[in-house]
């Protein structure tokens, strides 16, 4: 096996190394955002199996957790955990209904949609005055996109073709035939996340960041803390104003 080979695994082993870690960090701090509650009824969109979610309202004792996923197989992992799921493609509207739930959480989903103006509209629909959003998400302006963008690459963390990975030789996913579902479509920069959502009406609370590429854990935590904006992952915290009438 020749030395560039051998390089070449190592390099891909390392950078799934953090990937994981960074993945997990997020979901440690989308659960840090959640208020500690007696009660609530969530939402997750794209809720896949329906195991992150439960762990992520940890904090509220007995939450009504409901569900939106667009495949099958995730409706039916789901509901056996006993979330209230349905089929659905959250970008054509959410099947709630409106000022029905304290939370709504979406981690990872926005970056595989087209109309996210629609997606922002009906999650603001469906929170209760005083609601709040938590939602994360890639980062275009992270290092590792700034430095693939530099080089002439597609960015990590956009798709260009559902053929198969193409634009950059370093992505480390090497699908073939990809779903529509899983394509990334737009990815965002923090202001472009932020702005979005206020232009939805919503009230931004917290914005943050996990993990801090190429860096290995607890340093990567503290640089995320440190520079949110570059970071890997990025994270909303939105709340659904009251109307004063």
């Amino acid at each position: 096996m020749s030395r560039r080979i051998v390089i070449a695994r190592l390099l891909n082993r390392y950078l799934n190394y953090l990937w994981s870690k960074s993945a997990e960090q997020n979901n440690r701090l989308l659960i840090s955002r959640i208020n500690r509650a007696n009660s609530a009824k969530v939402l997750d969109i794209g809720c896949d199996s329906g195991k992150l979610i439960i762990e992520r309202v940890q904090n509220i004792r007995k939450p009504e957790i409901y569900g939106i996923d667009i495949r099958s197989e995730a409706v039916s992992s789901s509901k056996k955990l006993g979330i209230r799921t349905k089929k659905g493609n959250a970008e054509k509207g959410l099947p709630f209904p409106s000022n029905f739930f304290d939370i709504v959480s979406a981690n990872q989903i926005i970056e595989h949609l087209v109309n996210v103006d629609r997606f922002a509209s009906e999650i603001y629909r469906v929170l209760k005055p005083n609601g709040y959003l938590i939602l994360s998400t890639e980062n275009l302006s992270s290092w590792h996109n700034i430095f693939a963008l530099i080089l002439g690459w597609q960015a990590f963390s956009q798709h260009i073709s559902q053929i198969k990975n193409i634009g950059n030789p370093f992505r480390l996913s090497n699908w073939e035939n990809i779903p529509a579902c899983y394509t990334h479509i737009k990815i965002f920069t923090p202001k472009g996340l932020k702005d979005l959502f206020k232009t939805h009406n919503f009230q931004i609370i917290d914005f943050f960041g996990a993990s801090y590429y190429p860096f290995p854990p607890p340093l990567s935590s503290i640089l995320g803390k440190i520079d949110p904006r570059h970071s890997p992952f990025i994270g909303i915290k939105a709340r659904k104003p009251e109307v004063r009438k």
